[in-house]
């Protein structure tokens, strides 16, 4: 097997959306189990409690990282790209009933999945390229500071 695509079978692949997936429900999700939820159920006396607070930085810190890392190994370009097929993902979803408009839970579930799709394509994203293209990306040097 070619050095360069060594690692990049379709099980971490999997492996990283599964990740993106877990990150992103265990934040946020409609049925009220989340660290949304925990931080928002210990908001009644003065002072939060500590455990709770460093929950939420926690949560909120993994969520930018991976936002960061997905936007930063899709690009622009390659953004506009996912997004365009999400926009496609929603309006089938409105199409076909899977979700609708006047259901609030439904719309929240459907952006939570395409949310977590964007983190795990983004976390994805080099192997996809290095499969589809055969290039290496590697850091720029503007990202580096010496």
């Amino acid at each position: 097997m070619i050095k360069a695509l060594s690692g990049s079978s379709p099980a971490v692949l999997a492996g990283r959306m599964i990740i993106a997936a877990i990150i992103v429900f265990a934040s946020y999700n409609p049925t009220g189990k989340s660290v949304f939820h925990w931080v928002k159920g210990n908001m009644d006396g003065d002072m939060p409690d500590a455990w709770v607070v460093l929950g939420a930085i926690v949560a909120i810190l993994i969520n930018v990282v991976l936002f960061i890392a997905a936007w930063k190994a899709l690009g622009k370009i390659g953004t506009v790209i996912v997004l365009i097929l999400f926009a496609a993902l929603v309006y089938l979803s409105l199409q076909e009933g899977w979700a609708s408009v006047d259901n609030n839970t439904s719309l929240q579930w459907l952006a939570l999945i395409l949310y977590s799709a964007f983190l795990g394509i983004g976390l994805s994203g080099a192997i996809l390229w290095r499969r589809a293209t055969g290039q290496v990306v590697t850091d720029e040097l503007d990202d580096v500071s010496n």
